[in-house]
């Protein structure tokens, strides 16, 4: 009789575990998508031996996959962010720049969330910087991107002075600031809060899916941090700085020169600054190491919340950076090239019971793809007007073969692809610019070298087919 009552109750859990399982494969993810604003590839997550500290970034990493290899579709706030969420390339949209409003140049987009809330009911909920602010990121009139918005307090707690030191030009402004900032509330502060609010109070068991976006905008200007994550980064000889070649644009044909030059007040009032002092190049590059490791530590913050409500195992998690950052390397302080370093981005899909936990992909994909991969895996139709495409082969295999470049417009005319082995960059007066995979800083244009020619070549054919 024990016996068989041993068996009835194994019979029992084994049905119980069944419907359970049952249950998880009907219910529709719940979708945490972080975005970070100028996030470069020069941190922890990337490699150890770069000198800015990530310890988040590699916790969120160790949860799903890192794609070792991704890039934006616009080395610019506006076209990138737009991008991303109309899934539309900015050579077909028309969007190139941060003056251009995505909403009057697509205005039929269906933008991630409104795709999940038509065809997957979800409630659709965004905290800090998705769009690019002021007018390039509004929406179409009557169709609204999020059902709930919390509006960016993008300079929550201004000071009274500039920790930069100019009180002349552009640059006086707190805009274009960087400095230690102590104060109890810092923008990402209040997003990072609201958030946080919505999960306690929204994420619960058995009600409707959920579409949440959190835009952190560190480490965008201003390069404000609390004096603790300055610990890390000395203001002395062991700071690390970008390499900064002399003749490096010996090989760099004009118009790739004339783009660094487009916030070129930075050159012509850091560049010859060589010390610590307010406003040398040094300090801006300190604290933009130490405001990137500000951004990472709300990563930590929204990964505790996460946790505390239950949901972690239902959540799919996309996180990624709108564009890289360029910190004097190519005589360059800003965004706005086609180079390695203002297009390469952190780029993390956490899709429980899809990513294997830690794994790392090494092929050249778009934040493009974004779009059609949240799509398949909340288990939504695809949108046909998508330009990327879905990354869920790779993310259940990273070794599937992949032989998509990702493609990258800044402007109209230029183009860059990014292959396994190479980049290369087309201007629209026809000049060109090739660069090995392993010189991630592009100082060797290989155009002209003979040994290339035929690399040189398959990569334009490459081009003219990525960008039909």
């Amino acid at each position: 009789m024990i016996v068989n009552y041993v068996k009835k109750l194994l019979i029992f859990f084994c049905l119980a575990a069944c419907a359970r399982m049952t249950t998880l494969a009907e219910t529709k993810p719940n979708i945490l998508f972080i975005a970070l604003d100028d996030m470069n590839d020069w941190t922890h997550l990337f490699d150890e031996n770069n000198p800015i500290h990530t310890p988040n970034l590699q916790r969120l990493a160790s949860r799903g996959m890192f794609f070792e290899n991704a890039y934006c579709a616009s080395p610019a706030c506006s076209p990138s962010r737009a991008a991303v969420m109309t899934g539309r390339a900015p050579h077909k949209s028309g969007i190139g720049g941060n003056g251009a409003a995505w909403a009057k140049k697509v205005p039929d987009a269906e933008v991630i969330p409104r795709w999940f809330l038509k065809h997957g009911k979800y409630d659709t909920r965004a905290g800090g910087k998705i769009f690019h602010h002021g007018k390039g990121g509004d929406d179409p009139p009557g169709k609204p991107s999020f059902q709930k918005v919390d509006h960016l307090h993008k300079h929550a707690g201004k000071p009274e002075l500039n920790y930069n030191g100019y009180t002349k030009g552009r640059l006086r402004g707190s805009g274009f600031d960087w400095g230690e900032h102590n104060v109890d509330m810092h923008c990402d502060d209040y997003t990072v809060e609201w958030g946080s609010k919505i999960m306690h109070e929204e994420w619960k068991e058995g009600m409707t899916p959920q579409f949440l976006a959190l835009g952190i905008f560190r480490p965008h200007l201003p390069f404000w941090a609390p004096s603790r994550f300055f610990e890390k980064y000395p203001a002395n000889e062991k700071l690390i700085l970008p390499p900064m070649l002399e003749n490096d644009f010996n090989d760099i044909p004009e118009i790739g020169i004339k783009m660094t030059l487009k916030e070129g007040f930075f050159q012509d009032t850091i560049l010859d600054q060589k010390d610590y002092s307010v406003g040398s190049n040094e300090q801006l590059v300190r604290c933009y190491q130490a405001a990137s490791t500000f951004a990472d530590d709300f990563i930590g913050r929204i990964l505790d919340e996460l946790d505390k409500t239950g949901q972690a195992d239902n959540t799919i998690i996309v996180l990624w950076s709108d564009h890289g950052y360029h910190l004097g390397d190519k005589n360059c302080f800003v965004k706005f090239t086609l180079w390695e370093k203002a297009n390469h981005v952190p780029f993390i899909v956490v899709a429980p019971g899809i990513t294997k936990p830690g794994s790392r992909c090494t092929a050249p994909v778009s934040l493009l793809d974004i779009y059609p991969t949240l799509v398949e895996l909340a288990r939504l139709p695809a949108n046909p007007k998508n330009d990327g495409v879905s990354l869920v082969p790779l993310l259940k295999d990273p070794q599937t073969k992949w032989e998509r470049p990702a493609l990258m417009t800044f402007q109209k005319g230029n183009h860059a692809i990014k292959t396994r082995d190479y980049r290369y960059i087309r201007y629209n007066d026809g000049s060109e610019e090739l660069y090995a995979h392993a010189d991630n800083w592009n100082h060797t244009n290989l155009v002209g070298n003979p040994e290339y020619t035929s690399v040189l070549e398959g990569h334009r054919i490459l081009m003219d087919g990525v960008l039909e």
